[in-house]
Parts: structure tokens; sequence; C-alpha cells
């Protein structure tokens, strides 16, 4: 890994090598309010070419569907690319792989693979992310939901202020994935920190000093679960990790286990992070819109559409990452091979040919394709559990904490992939 000074000279003169570009996604100033750009990129530049990065953007959403369902072409390998970004700045990118993407090289990773691999690995992790076994922890979200309400409400300073990430939306997904995986929700502050850790080399804006400690704390992440992928090994339990290490499709299919330690590590980061940013997206754009909050109040039945509309209108997860197999056109564009390309879900979310009136929030619309989760053989596996937790942790709230309304300036997390909140200030 190179060191602090040598990091530091490489982000200084890639940042003198290429002028302004006016589709910088990646600017951190886009961080609070990304939507008028990727409407500027739908109109004028809908596969755009950032040289800084050396990736082509994709915002439009039938280009995005077409790239979903062609996986021959557009391949979910990226992370085996040998290139990374050309920008060192932007997203960590020579630290964040030499932290943890060089090391799990040539490993069957979910979101990293495609047919047939990725058909087998995703059947040998389905079965607890079934309807079925997804329903019966409804009780369990129910009460839990209770009791975090329960502390969000113990929790108010002398000016009647709780933080709803700190004590609902943050706790819920980490203690219910938790759960799932036979992990003790105890360790919730290290997965806090590790998960932060994780998805930290995706921010706007890092230095060598924090990369370093996020390395750190991702070290610690992968020594811990390679310590519970040992134990489940000698003592299995009944848990997701100890499922997948027993699993019998032949040896072919089993995982290794480096493969099942990255696995507890996806798991762990998208278990809780889609639904805390799910949850502090919806409710402020119900604030923003008081008219659809006072919709729902009078009507619950409008929840799941709700919670459907949140996904689209303000997506937890804004892109992720494809690598074209061959040379070949998209839009027009003319795509190289092992072209890196950023499949903009949240601007297709937002694509006023698919959904009119768009930039509206509205809470009857139930936009059902749209690209929150994902789209195509990479849909969030875990959707419908981030569905069930959302969608009680809103009734809930709504019967409980009546009036609930921001109480102070919220901070949003960094990262440029994520978009969600940190810190929201409430009351009631």
């Amino acid at each position: 890994m190179a060191d602090s000074a040598t990091t530091q000279n490489l982000i200084e003169d890639d940042y003198t090598d290429f002028p302004p570009d006016p589709f910088d996604i990646f600017d951190p100033s886009q961080k609070n309010d990304p939507y008028p750009l990727y409407a500027k990129l739908r109109a004028e530049s809908p596969v755009h070419h950032l040289e800084a990065d050396d990736i082509y953007v994709v915002s439009r959403f039938d280009d995005l569907m077409h790239m979903v369902r062609d996986t021959d072409t557009y391949s979910s390998k990226f992370t085996q690319s040998p290139s990374g970004f050309r920008r060192r700045s932007r997203m960590g990118t020579e630290m964040q792989q030499s932290m943890v993407m060089q090391n799990f090289t040539g490993l069957r990773i979910l979101i990293g693979t495609d047919p047939p691999d990725h058909t087998t690995l995703r059947r040998l992790v389905t079965k607890p992310f079934t309807p079925r076994n997804i329903g019966a922890r409804e009780e369990r979200i129910r009460s839990l939901t209770n009791e975090l309400v329960d502390n969000l409400i113990a929790a108010r300073d002398s000016d009647g202020v709780s933080d709803l990430v700190d004590h609902i939306a943050y706790p819920l997904p980490v203690i219910v994935i938790a759960e799932v995986m036979g992990i003790p929700p105890e360790r919730r502050e290290d997965f806090k920190r590790w998960s932060d850790a994780f998805v930290g080399g995706f921010d706007a804006a890092i230095d060598a000093a924090r990369m370093e400690e996020r390395r750190a704390d991702m070290m610690a992440m992968f020594q811990y679960f390679g310590e519970v992928v040992a134990e489940r090994q000698e003592h299995p339990k009944d848990d997701l990790i100890s499922m997948i290490l027993e699993s019998t499709e032949g040896e072919d299919a089993k995982l290794s286990v480096p493969e099942v330690i990255m696995f507890c590590v996806l798991l762990l980061v998208a278990g809780n992070e889609t639904t805390t940013n799910l949850i502090g997206n919806l409710w402020t754009a119900l604030w923003d819109n008081p008219d659809q909050l006072e919709k729902l109040r009078n009507d619950r039945s409008l929840i799941p559409s709700a919670v459907e509309e949140g996904l689209r209108y303000d997506s937890p997860v804004q892109a992720l990452f494809r690598i074209t197999t061959r040379e070949t056109e998209l839009a027009g564009v003319r795509l190289p091979a092992e072209a890196r390309l950023m499949p903009l879900f949240a601007s297709g979310n937002h694509d006023e040919s698919h959904y009119p009136q768009a930039e509206k929030f509205l809470v009857d619309r139930n936009p059902t394709d749209h690209m929150g989760f994902g789209a195509g053989i990479h849909l969030c596996l875990g959707a419908p559990l981030a569905r069930l937790e959302t969608q009680i942790a809103l009734e809930i709230m709504l019967d409980r904490l009546p009036n609930l309304k921001p109480a102070g300036e919220p901070t949003r997390t960094e990262s440029l992939m994520l978009r969600g909140f940190t810190k929201m200030p409430v009351t009631w």
C-alpha cells in the first residue's frame, strides 16, 4: 500500500491532468441535492465519459434497464478489473483496492459475479430471505421497533430532542441482520464503525490518515468474521453463516471460507446501510411534502406504497458499477472493451420519460419497477426484509410519535454511492 506522502502526490498530480467537467457527479458540492445534475445528464449526456476517472456514467431509465439485463456485455466483475479509477482522490480508489479488492481478487462475491456463478451463489444464500422466512420475523421486528421507540423517547434532552438515526434507523436493521447471521447484537457499535469504514472508501473527500483508520477498522471486521466462521465450522448453529458452510450442493458450489467471510461483510453493510438510509430519506421526503404526510396519516394502507415511492424518490443506493466485456454501443456512445461504467440508478428513478411528475414525491404512486434496490439479477437480496423493516418502523412511528418533525440540521453521509444521514435530530 502506498504511503501517505506518495498517495497525496498522486492525488495532486491527477487533479491537474483534467479540466473541470460540468457533469462531475463526484463533486462534493452535489452531495446535498444531486438530482438537478442527474436531470442535466439525462437531457444532455445520458452516457457521459468522466475523463478524470475514466468512467462512463449512465443516467436514463431505459439504458440502465438494458445494461442490467445484458449481463454478457455489462459484467458485474468490476472489482476484478486490474485498473480502477484514474483519479485516485475521487473515491480513495488506490487505497480502497489495496485494503480490500486486491485481497479478494478471484473470489466469488455475490455483487461481483455474473451467471452461472451468480446463480449458484444466490441460491446458496437465498433461504433466509424468502417471503415465508421474512414474514416469520414480523413479530420480532415489530417488538424491536417498539423497544427502539422507547429508547428514542427516553433519550430526549432538556429541549425534547432525540436522534432518529442513533435510536431507530440504525439499530433496527443492524439488530435484525445480526440475528439472521447469528451474531450477538451487542456488537452493533462495532458493526456501525466497521460499516462506516467499508463505505468510507467511497467518500467524496478522504485523506490518507482517515483512510488508514478505516483500513484498521476493516481489518478488524474481517478478523472478527473469520473467527465467527471458524467457530461455526466447529459448532454449527441455526443461522445463515452455518447454513452457507453446510451447503451440500457440491464442492464446486460451496463457498470457500474467504468467500463466506466476504459475504458476511457485504451482508452486514448492505443489511444496515440500505434500511438506515431509507428510513431517514423517507421521513425527510415526508417532512418536505406535508400534504403527502397528512395523506399517509389519514390512510395507513398507503404505507407500502409510500415506502416504494421513498425508494424511487431518494434512493439509499445511488449507483453501482459495471465493466464491458467487449466493445459495444449504448445510447449512441461507443464503449470500448473493459470500459468502466457507473449505472446511476437514482437518476433512472427520476427519468421523466418513465415516471410522470418524477420530481414530485407522491405516496400513492406505488412505483413497483423502480431501481431503488438495483435491478435485474442483482436485485438486492435483502429487499423484502428492508421493506418490512421500513413499513413497520413507519407505521409505529406514525402511531407513537405524533407530529414527529426535524429539530435541527441533519448530517448527511459522506459517501458518493450511498445517500442518507448519520445524524437526524427530531422532536414531537
